[in-house]
């Protein structure tokens, strides 16, 4: 029993490392308009020292590690909750679990923020759905093949921006600053206005929607497969572990090569394409080593131990501190919600606004679960597939 206790913790603290890892390389979207919460060049604050050393660890230590380890715990939970029986029979838990997100995916896309993962995640979970029976081997196959083959498109992709010529890169700078001048206009006037981008927003991202599937559901493949491997419950050998955190720390120091080539060589766009495509392909092995890492503080003692102690609730209320953050979010930035600060702080203090809702999920996502038995959108999304759940502890 105490064996099965502690895989379920650790679950939920690889859960909540990643919700709380994913705001930080989210806070420029809610904050500003797409084409520039990407930029560099056309970011409203300039390349001042302070601005690119947030940027520079935002991209290197967390962008696309998170997500992808978030995509992957979700594959993890095709398997846990297709193996439960509901009053129509095995499996049909899981597909009312995945329409009912479809519906969460879609409310929150329109009516909250643009940058919406759960209809991704809802649209590639009926695809994973069908394969939770293959063995490991055949899982990891298939999900390293396509990320492979989708990470080889994007370089491809990439490397024709990188050849950019100073002309280029001037006017593609001003279509985005003046793109970014007429939405933050927009994000800053009533509720309704900054309701209607955001929708316009949603729709502008919509055509991607069937690239995010193929790559998600690849990383839910990926993701299943090293659950039966036994890497996420901590089952496999130390040796095993310091491998992967090997693996995964040498891909982190390829990618920091030419993101650091790209901050202190005068921004050239070879650097920072290459340092995008290699980012794209060594998520996986990277995310795997962030894994590996958990695996030894839950194995340990004293300070490292308590890691995955605190993040674990926050993990078990993953879904429902993943909507808290949009709403806080936008709460903050958008207009005719509160203080309206849309476009008008840079990344340190997005980053110190985002280290703050980290502490303040942290704890009260202990407080809440001290008291109840799943967090309050759990408990809602869990009556909708399954009927009358209890809430108290």
């Amino acid at each position: 029993m105490a064996a099965e206790k502690d895989r379920i913790i650790l679950l939920d603290a690889l859960r909540g490392l990643g919700v709380l890892g994913i705001l930080l390389c989210n806070a420029p979207g809610f904050a500003f308009p797409m084409t520039l919460s990407d930029s560099v060049r056309a970011w409203p604050f300039g390349t001042g020292p302070e601005t690119m050393s947030v940027w520079l660890v935002t991209q290197w230590l967390f962008q696309r590690k998170f997500v992808t380890l978030f995509s992957m715990l979700f594959g993890v939970s095709m398997f846990l909750v297709g193996g439960e029986k509901g009053p129509e029979g095995k499996g049909r838990v899981l597909y009312r679990r995945l329409g009912w997100l479809l519906v969460f995916g879609i409310v929150h896309g329109f009516a909250i923020w643009w940058g919406d993962v759960l209809l991704s995640y809802a649209l590639a979970g009926f695809a994973v759905a069908q394969a939770r029976s293959w063995p490991a081997r055949k899982l990891l196959s298939w999900g390293i093949g396509l990320w492979a083959a989708f990470s080889l498109l994007t370089i491809g992709g990439l490397s024709a921006l990188a050849f950019s010529t100073p002309a280029d890169l001037a006017a593609e700078t001003a279509r985005e600053t003046a793109q970014g001048a007429a939405a933050i206009a927009a994000y800053r006037g009533d509720f309704m206005q900054s309701l209607t981008i955001n929708v316009r927003d949603r729709l502008e991202n919509l055509p991607y929607e069937p690239i995010i599937f193929l790559l998600t559901t690849a990383l839910m493949m990926i993701g299943l497969g090293a659950y039966k491997k036994g890497v996420f419950t901590g089952q496999v050998s130390g040796r095993t572990y310091g491998v992967l955190i090997a693996v995964g720390l040498l891909a982190l120091a390829v990618v920091g090569w030419p993101y650091f080539a790209f901050v202190t060589g005068g921004m050239q766009e070879r650097d920072l394409r290459l340092a995008e495509g290699l980012q794209m392909i060594t998520a996986p092995p990277t995310t795997l080593a962030y894994v590996g890492l958990m695996v030894l503080a839950a194995r340990s003692a004293g300070f490292w131990k308590k890691i995955p102690a605190v993040l674990a609730p926050v993990g078990q209320m993953a879904f429902t501190n993943y909507i808290a953050q949009s709403l806080v979010m936008t709460a903050i930035f958008y207009g005719g919600r509160g203080p309206g600060l849309f476009a008008r702080l840079d990344r340190p203090a997005l980053a110190l606004i985002v280290v703050a809702l980290w502490i303040a999920q942290v704890l009260w996502s202990r407080w809440w679960l001290e008291r109840f038995s799943l967090g309050p959108l759990e408990w809602v999304w869990r009556r909708l597939y399954r009927g009358p759940t209890p809430l108290r502890r």
